[in-house]
């Protein structure tokens, strides 16, 4: 189980990581009462980066939403 203070921490780490992969739409934290985890969004489950299970304890979580165009 991952606090909210030490997710935000992982978050930025692998947020700086995959600042420039297109193939990740965006980082964020899930979860809640100090289970929290990093999400990534990805374009495609087909190509997808090289991802840990966890940074520093925090839990990862993979979700592919697919391109995300403006509106």
């Amino acid at each position: 189980m991952a606090d909210l203070e030490t997710a935000r921490v992982a978050k930025k780490v692998l947020a700086a990581r995959l600042a420039n992969d297109r193939r990740v739409n965006g980082v964020g934290i899930g979860g809640s009462g100090g289970n929290y985890k990093i999400k990534v969004n990805l374009v495609s489950k087909d190509d997808r980066p090289d991802l840990p299970l966890d940074i520093d304890g925090v839990p990862i979580e993979i979700a592919v939403v697919g391109k995300i165009y403006r509106q």
